[in-house]
C-alpha cells in the first residue's frame, strides 16, 4: 500500500551538496524498503535517468520551479492521502511531511546571502518554508548537530523537533576518475603540488581567503572548481589572481581525479551546515585544511588542519606538517546506508505516533 511520496525536485536539479544527499539517501533507501509503500514524484516534464527496483517514479504536475512543490506536488500528496518526504530543504508549505534543512544560512548570515534581488527574495522564501516546517513538519531533519543547534533557536522550536542524518562518501566508490582535466592546465600545475577547493562561488564558502593566500604565497598554485552562485555576485573577476585557475562546473570523475592528485583540498567556509566536499576529499587520500568555524570540527575532528577563515599569514607548508589522525576514523563514522535506515526509523517513529 502506497504511504509515502518523496519529493523528486531534486532529480532535475544540477547536483550540488543536498542534490547528493538526497539522491544516495534515495538510492539506500531503496534496498530497503517494501515495494508500493514508497513514490518519488517528478514534474511532468522531467527527463529521469535514476532507476529503483523498490521505489516508483511517478510524473506529476507540470508547474514549473518552486511552484510546483506547492501546487503539483502538494496535491499529489493530499489527493493519496500520504507523507511527504523532502530531503532538500524545499517543500510544500501546507504539507511538509519529513523535510530535511540542512543549515540556518538563511537567517544567519543573511547579509552575505542579500546582494542582489534574486538573493533577497531567495532568503525570504527559504526562511517561509522553513517556519511553515517548523509549524507542521512531523519531523525535521538536518545534517550535524551544528544546525540542529541553529535552527532550533532561530525557528524557536525544541531540539527535540529534529533528527540528524549526516552525509556519506561512499557514492566515490562508483566513481572513475577522469585524469583528462589536467589537459585543461598549463604546464606549471604539477600533480601532490597544488592545492585545490570546491564549492559554489558564493561567499559563505569564503574563497576570498583563497585569493589572499594566493597572493601571499605566489609560487603556490591554486585550483578552484564551482561557478557562480545567483544569489550572489562573487564570481571568478572577484577572485582572479595569477595563480589560481578556475575549472567551473566539474563532473565528478574529474573532481576525484583533482582530489587524488592534489597537496590538500582547502575549504575554508565561514558557514557550513555539514561540507560535504572535505569528506569526498578524505575518502580520496587528500589532506585537509579547514575553516576552525560553525559545523566543520564537529564533523572533521582530529583529521584536518584548521585555520582562522578571517586571518591570512599562514604558511600552509608549515601548516601540513602538523600531525592529524588517520583519516579512518572519520570516514567510519559516515555512511549513506546507515543514515537511509535512520531515515527509516525515523519515518517507522512518525507511524507509531
Amino acid at each position: 500500500m502506497l504511504k509515502y511520496a518523496i519529493n523528486g525536485r531534486y532529480l532535475i536539479r544540477k547536483q550540488t551538496g543536498q542534490e547528493r544527499f538526497a539522491n544516495e539517501i534515495v538510492r539506500e533507501l531503496d534496498k530497503i524498503v517494501k515495494p508500493e509503500e514508497f513514490v518519488i514524484v517528478v514534474p511532468q516534464y522531467a527527463q529521469i535517468h535514476a532507476q529503483y527496483e523498490n521505489i516508483k517514479i511517478v510524473k506529476y504536475g507540470s508547474v514549473k520551479s518552486h511552484l510546483w512543490e506547492q501546487i503539483s506536488f502538494l496535491r499529489y500528496i493530499v489527493k493519496n492521502k500520504l507523507l511527504s518526504i523532502n530531503l532538500t530543504t524545499t517543500c510544500p508549505f501546507w504539507s511538509p511531511g519529513i523535510v530535511c534543512i540542512h543549515d540556518a544560512a538563511y537567517f544567519e548570515i543573511s547579509n552575505l546571502l542579500t546582494t542582489n534581488l534574486y538573493g533577497k527574495l531567495s532568503t525570504i522564501w527559504h526562511r517561509i518554508l522553513a517556519y511553515g516546517a517548523a509549524k507542521r513538519a512531523k519531523k525535521i531533519l538536518t545534517v550535524s548537530n551544528y544546525s540542529k543547534n541553529r535552527l532550533a533557536e532561530n525557528l524557536n522550536i525544541p531540539t527535540s523537533r529534529f533528527a540528524i542524518l549526516r552525509n556519506g562518501w561512499q557514492h566515490l566508490n562508483r566513481i572513475n576518475p577522469d585524469e583528462s582535466i589536467f589537459s585543461i592546465f598549463p604546464p606549471k600545475i604539477i600533480r601532490h603540488e597544488y592545492f585545490m577547493a570546491l564549492s559554489s562561488l558564493s561567499p559563505q564558502k569564503n574563497f576570498i581567503w583563497i585569493k589572499e593566500i594566493a597572493k601571499r604565497n605566489p609560487l603556490k598554485q591554486f585550483i578552484i572548481c564551482g561557478k557562480y552562485d545567483g544569489a550572489t555576485n562573487v564570481g571568478q573577476e572577484t577572485l582572479k589572481n595569477e595563480n589560481i585557475f578556475f575549472t567551473g562546473y566539474i563532473s565528478d570523475e574529474q573532481m576525484k581525479a583533482l582530489m587524488s592528485n592534489c597537496k590538500a583540498f582547502i575549504h575554508p567556509a565561514i558557514y557550513e551546515g555539514f561540507g560535504i566536499p572535505p569528506l569526498e576529499a578524505l575518502s580520496c587520500g587528500a589532506q585537509l585544511i579547514l575553516s576552525n568555524t560553525t559545523c566543520l570540527p564537529e564533523i572533521y575532528e582530529n583529521s584536518a588542519h584548521y585555520i582562522d577563515p578571517h586571518k591570512y599569514d599562514y604558511n600552509l607548508d608549515k601548516l601540513l606538517q602538523d600531525p592529524v589522525e588517520s583519516a579512518e576514523i572519520i570516514l567510519k563514522k559516515y555512511n549513506w546506508a546507515e543514515e537511509a535506515k535512520k531515515l527509516l526509523e525515523v519515518i517507522d517513529e512518525i507511524e507509531k505516533n
